[in-house]
């Protein structure tokens, strides 16, 4: 952690600033959900996608737990599908660009973290996974992408 201001502890105060969100969402008589963190682009030698986000995931995963909050694991669900497409095939999904690619990056970009037009919809298709998976209510209210089915009848 380069900041140790904006450090928090997974165990102990991350997991009061979450419950500090779940509870101001159930006094606006809204309906929490959690979603872990979704992995960056980080692969070992032998290409393996490697965890990014050391204990947090599982600290979250935990808080839903006791408190009764529905948790997405994108986390784990952005892993797998990291590792099913490979070190290459996922650059596609992040911002990575060549020189004169685009306007905003006329040098190129190699970004592990951010993610490119088509890796954010991968990411939101996973979390509609989840939503589904999960059952939860909020499932009724996603609506389907042109030329798409309902994701409500998949």
């Amino acid at each position: 952690m380069n900041d140790p201001a904006r450090y928090t502890e997974p165990f102990t105060s991350y997991q009061s600033y979450l419950k500090r969100y779940i509870n101001g969402a159930r006094a606006k008589g809204a309906t929490p959900v959690l979603i872990t963190p979704v992995e960056r682009r980080r692969f070992s030698a032998d290409g393996r996608a490697l965890n990014s986000h050391g204990l947090y995931p599982a600290a979250m995963k935990a808080l839903g737990e006791r408190e009764h909050v529905p948790v997405i694991d994108l986390t784990s669900k952005s892993k797998q599908r990291f590792e099913q497409l490979g070190p290459e095939r996922t650059k596609r999904l992040f911002l990575w660009l060549a020189p004169g690619e685009h306007p905003n990056y006329p040098h190129g970009i190699k970004d592990n973290t951010h993610f490119h037009e088509r890796g954010a919809k991968e990411i939101a298709r996973l979390v509609v996974e989840g939503i589904m998976e999960l059952n939860l209510p909020l499932r009724r209210h996603l609506i389907r992408s042109l030329g798409q089915e309902p994701v409500r009848s998949r």
